[in-house]
């Protein structure tokens, strides 16, 4: 099973390729410039507020659809600023109301058939989707231009605030999804359709007209901020993310960092320190000769720290190649239920023969009702890693840093971690969607607009679903303490 091998390995890292960047604004008070450490993260705590069909759908208050504020005179965002562009500059196609209407009809029919989060992201966000569909359809009846269905697409999903992985695509992600080596003999077929709907010619040609857009976009926001002397809050690239200081006042000693990791020993012989900031797939080969060495050489350390925090995701078999088969000598399993919805477009990329009617699920005590009034199919899966050597690499004992803003591939290394007992997890509860399949794109035929969707809703043994609950930690961080901080002490 792959949780985002690719395109999350993409969408998490900080970029124009998220709607929350293109949200990013500059404002006073409480309300500070946001970015995105981790894309699906990041989206869904920008959704935590509640928001009302009228209060989110796109226009001129576009960019409130990822919780941001409402364009004044105390901000603007790119999102706006795309709204706004003219007939030349915002038309990548030239798209008919019809043509625009008949893909906006297209979407709201296609994750209302297939996407399993429809009841949940209602029920946490406070929102009515159907009513946010015929507010945002209305607007794109009176829309001029081809970015005013890209703006009210982002007004119709982004309320959602993430769940479930919903986003619209803002970027090409055709050359991330191309490269299919190291995909499982198993997962093949699906990552072969999904790497083609994303090269489709129509979707290809319509991102790169769009990030121009995202440009000139970006720069007027720039010259707005620069004009009232706030130029300081705005990021000067909008793909650009500074690296926090990620161990405080911990010192590391001979200390080594790549673009994905950072490590040292926090105290020679006993304590040793691998922080991990992605799962993304493009460091895989390099990160592995890496790991390799450093666990050659932390060996037989007393402790071993693995630095979770803020990794948003990528590739579930970089935990499960890199971190943990060097580090057991036994099988380890975690037993889930994975629920679907029968959709048609669920069934272009999915192979349902294994799964039974939801009336024959067992009992299942903490499985939402309302949920699963919603969904259609489950199947009892297992996940297994295996150990690939004779021994475990390090003798030591293992510690996991976690946070909300873990999530997808790396809350399934939480969860996984935390279901074998293999690492004890410390921080807080962590940001979910760890149990599932890869994200499906839902092509528009005449926009070329991509919009995709977790297609599996995961639970535990117990019907806990992982995209509200995520894991909680083995031990938990005090306010105002750092993840690092309450490791160490936990270590004496």
């Amino acid at each position: 099973m792959l949780n985002g091998c690719k395109a999350d390995s993409k969408a998490e890292r900080p970029a124009a390729d998220s709607v929350t960047a293109l949200d990013s604004v500059a404002q006073t008070g409480d309300n500070k410039a946001e970015d995105k450490k981790a894309e699906e993260s990041a989206v869904k705590e920008s959704a935590t507020k509640k928001n009302t069909a009228e209060e989110t759908a796109a226009g001129e208050s576009a960019g409130e659809s990822s919780g941001q504020p409402p364009e004044t005179e105390e901000g603007i965002t790119v999102i706006g600023e795309f709204a706004r562009l003219s007939a030349e500059e915002g038309n990548w196609k030239g798209l008919t109301t019809e043509e625009k209407l008949e893909d906006f009809d297209f979407l709201y029919q296609t994750l209302k058939e297939n996407y399993p989060y429809w009841n949940l992201a209602e029920r946490t966000q406070n929102i009515d989707l159907e009513e946010q569909y015929r507010i945002c359809r209305e607007k794109i009846k009176n829309s001029e231009t081809d970015m005013q269905l890209f703006t009210n697409i982002q007004g119709f999903v982004g309320p959602c605030g993430g769940i479930g992985h919903l986003q619209l695509v803002v970027e090409n992600w055709a050359d991330d999804y191309s490269n299919l080596d190291g995909i499982s003999e198993d997962l093949l077929p699906l990552m072969r359709k999904i790497s083609d709907a994303y090269a489709n010619d129509t979707s290809v040609a319509a991102y790169e007209k769009i990030e121009k857009s995202f440009q000139k976009a970006w720069e007027k926001v720039q010259a707005y901020y620069e004009e009232q002397g706030m130029s300081d809050l705005l990021q000067s690239d909008p793909g650009s993310m500074a690296q926090e200081d990620e161990t405080g006042d911990t010192i590391l000693l001979d200390s080594g960092e790549t673009d994905n990791l950072l490590y040292g020993s926090i105290e020679e012989g006993k304590t040793a320190y691998i922080k991990i900031r992605f799962f993304d797939m493009d460091y895989y080969e390099e990160d592995r000769k890496i790991l390799t060495g450093l666990y050659e050489k932390y060996s037989d350390y007393e402790n071993v720290i693995f630095d979770l925090t803020d990794n948003g995701g990528g590739g579930m078999p970089y935990f499960d190649d890199l971190i943990m088969a060097p580090n057991i000598d036994h099988t380890c399993t975690a037993d889930t239920y994975q629920f679907v919805k029968n959709g048609s477009y669920n069934r272009k990329f999915m192979d349902f023969s294994e799964y039974k009617p939801v009336s024959e699920v067992p009992e299942l005590p903490r499985l939402n009702q309302e949920d699963l009034s919603g969904l259609d199919l489950f199947v009892a899966d297992t996940y297994k890693v295996e150990p690939s050597g004779e021994k475990k690499a390090l003798k030591g004992k293992l510690w996991m840093l976690v946070n909300e803003n873990v999530y997808s591939s790396s809350e399934y290394a939480a969860m996984f971690t935390k279901a074998t007992g293999f690492a004890t997890l410390v921080e807080r509860t962590t940001g979910g969607d760890g149990i599932g399949s890869e994200p499906l794109p839902i092509v528009l035929k005449n926009s070329g607009l991509i919009v995709r969707y977790s297609p599996v809703y995961g639970t535990t043994p117990d019907g806990a679903g992982s995209e509200e609950f995520g894991t909680e930690p083995d031990i938990l961080s005090p306010e105002g303490e750092s993840p690092l901080e309450t490791c160490l002490k936990a270590i004496g």
